[in-house]
């Protein structure tokens, strides 16, 4: 329990929460003072408004009738119940009060203007009552002073609501947010849960573990997908070592058996000048196949280590080109017809993967086609992205078996009469990944169909 409480009071769930309640604390405390302040600038301005048009009403009577004139009136005022309960007192110049129901003239007030104070007034039939008011001072021209004023205990009243209100609006959404906010934050954190069972069980070695996708779409189920793909990709790559081990295994034992078994053969025989030469021969031409092997290996290995961030704006067809150019008198010897339809296309890659991929495309399509046939390269700007396509009229590759032509030491049966290593379509599926190609093999009816299409985002 102890260890529950302690691994709770550090919780990134926790601090969520508490970050959640201040932010509803502070926008609740804000909201309700700019309600609490407009509210008060609202009643002000009614209440001056209101002794503005009694003030104005008290001197026109005043320059009607001088002194006496707004005296009767101030009497005649004060008798009448009225809804806005109104305050006078009329004063000489040094303030001695001469009518109104005031009992003295407050000794704050000094200066024409309004004023807020606290004084004793006399109420409609309560008598001397202490009270908040909000007056404005006049100085009438004979000296006389003037004060009109309305009663502002509303405005008290507001501020006392307004700090119960504040006290009892922060407890609750306190209490609330940290109940929400811990809940919300729980459900952000049982994400986190998952994907940290999910590591630990992928590194334990069960690769097939993907983190479970919503149907929802929020931000949990992008980085869920964004893992797993991640997550396929690694797996991939273990599948891709163990497969390249094993091959590489085995077409590194075939060539150094036959080179063991040829002079082997020639101690037991005590061979000649001659047949030792034709067996040093022999063997050069094995041990040629396997550092032909070890560069593609090592080509391969480049290829998947190159990284998006190095791709540089490339021109495509430049790269189609200069490859149509190198192996156009290889075609040429073989009696094939090379045809290219070139348009201009540039797009942000590796150059020398690009190259790499083209030449492999183009050189197997010449390898597999029979004398006489043809090979066609083609590359066209389509509506947002690049197509590349070489086809070919040869053997070309069942529809079963497509999939498995792309992995590493890869030999179909097909192509057992020819030399190489089968790394081949596995570099151009590399090279493809790195520059986020799709790669399509079709039938070409006869022949191979290879389809590469780039986007240019």
């Amino acid at each position: 329990m102890p260890s529950d409480r302690r691994h709770l009071l550090h919780s990134a769930a926790l601090r969520g929460a508490l970050w959640i309640t201040l932010i509803a604390l502070l926008a609740t405390g804000v909201a309700l003072t700019v309600q609490y302040m407009q509210t008060t600038r609202l009643l002000e301005a009614r209440t001056h408004a209101l002794v503005d048009d009694e003030a104005a009403s008290l001197l026109a009577r005043y320059r009607a009738d001088g002194v006496r004139g707004i005296a009767m009136a101030i009497r005649r005022q004060q008798d009448v119940p009225r809804v806005n309960e109104f305050f006078y007192l009329l004063a000489t110049s040094n303030g001695e009060p001469l009518v109104g129901n005031l009992l003295e003239w407050p000794v704050d007030v000094e200066q024409p203007g309004y004023h807020s104070f606290t004084t004793k007034v006399a109420s409609t039939g309560e008598g001397w009552r202490e009270r908040r008011v909000e007056a404005r001072a006049i100085v009438l021209p004979e000296g006389f002073r003037l004060l009109v004023g309305n009663l502002s205990d509303e405005r008290q009243a507001l501020r006392d609501q307004y700090l119960s209100s504040l006290v009892w609006s922060l407890l609750a959404t306190g209490a609330l947010g940290l109940a929400l906010g811990f809940w919300y934050s729980r459900r952000g954190l049982a994400f986190v849960d998952a994907a940290s069972a999910t590591g630990e069980s992928f590194l334990q070695g069960r690769l097939e573990e993907r983190l479970p996708v919503s149907e929802r779409g929020d931000e949990y189920d992008r980085l869920a997908l964004t893992m797993n793909r991640a997550f396929e990709e690694v797996e991939r790559l273990v599948g891709s070592l163990r497969a390249a081990t094993e091959g590489l295994a085995h077409d590194l034992k075939t060539p150094l058996t036959r080179v063991r078994a040829r002079l082997e053969v020639a101690d037991l025989e005590q061979a000649d000048a001659g047949r030792m030469h034709d067996v040093m021969a022999d063997s050069r031409q094995d041990l040629e196949t396997i550092l032909q092997l070890i560069e593609d290996v090592l080509g391969l290995a480049r290829v998947e280590a190159t990284a998006v961030a190095h791709l540089a704006p490339v021109r495509l067809d430049v790269i189609v080109a200069e490859a149509l150019e190198l192996y156009d008198p290889v075609a040429a010897e073989r009696d094939m017809e090379l045809v290219s339809r070139i348009e201009p296309a540039q797009l942000p890659g590796s150059r020398s993967l690009l190259a790499q991929m083209v030449t492999n495309l183009i050189d197997n399509a010449i390898k597999y086609t029979p004398a006489g046939g043809g090979v066609t390269v083609a590359l066209e700007s389509i509506e947002g992205a690049i197509r590349l396509v070489i086809a070919d009229n040869g053997p070309g590759i069942p529809e079963a078996q497509r999939a498995q032509a792309l992995q590493r030491f890869t030999r179909l049966d097909p192509s057992r009469s020819q030399p190489g290593s089968g790394l081949g379509l596995s570099i151009v599926a590399a090279a493809a990944r790195v520059h986020r190609a799709s790669l399509k093999l079709d039938d070409n009816a006869p022949g191979l169909r290879v389809e590469i299409l780039f986007s240019r985002l």
